[in-house]
């Protein structure tokens, strides 16, 4: 997993979202990456320092030395964006996870990180942002807002989500299984569905938190059949 996140002046927000576990993550681990996100020119500014210096030495003895990045960036609009969609390329880990914390920092690095999220592909990326208060917080994941918005695919989760095999949900739909696969393998890009194969048999297929979100985007409840 990457974990990027913009420092602003407190490190809280960020260490209580490294210690928190999430549908299919344990937790930080040894090997994780973490990249701090800084405004150009920040060592100038002992109380960003200072956060960054509090973060490294809770997550060094984690992940591992070389796996905490400092990426400093400039605040000027596209370059802002381009230099943070770079770092997150060069530094993706072979799960291709990325948790983007977004709770602290500048608020044109905040933006600028939105920004360049949106512009990966074949990537499962989780975006959360604390309460100032820390009465809680939001996660979600992104790719739920990233992907076409279609009907058949509605039908097919909603089918899924009520235990319906995928032959059955073809017959429904008046297609072909493969066909229904076919959407299947484009969905798992999305992490709208989670494919598991029992003794190496055909793959059965989930809905992920990312695909009840998305049934929630396209309309809300499944039809009942």
């Amino acid at each position: 997993m990457l974990v990027i996140f913009p420092v602003g002046f407190d490190e809280k927000f960020i260490v209580r979202a490294l210690m928190r576990k999430r549908e299919g993550i344990d937790g930080l681990e040894h090997g994780d990456k973490l990249m701090a996100i800084l405004p150009e020119g920040y060592e100038e500014e002992r109380r960003i320092v200072n956060a960054l210096e509090a973060i490294e030495g809770i997550a060094l003895p984690i992940v591992g030395e070389g796996n905490v990045i400092r990426l400093e960036v400039p605040l000027h609009g596209e370059n802002l964006v381009l230099a943070i969609k770079r770092g997150i390329e060069e530094n993706m880990t072979r799960d291709r996870i990325v948790l983007a914390v977004l709770s602290g920092g500048m608020r044109p690095l905040l933006v600028g990180t939105m920004l360049a999220l949106l512009s990966l592909r074949d990537a499962r990326i989780i975006v959360e942002s604390d309460f100032e208060n820390l009465s809680g917080y939001i996660s979600l994941e992104l790719s739920p807002f990233l992907a076409p918005q279609s009907k058949r695919w509605k039908l097919v989760l909603c089918g899924l989500a009520k235990g319906k095999s995928v032959r059955a949900i073809a017959e429904e739909l008046g297609v072909s299984p493969a066909t229904i696969s076919n959407e299947l393998e484009k969905m798992v890009n999305y992490h709208l569905v989670k494919a598991e194969r029992p003794d190496g048999r055909a793959p059965k297929y989930y809905v992920t938190s990312a695909g009840r979100m998305y049934l929630k985007l396209m309309g809300g409840e499944c039809d009942e059949t």
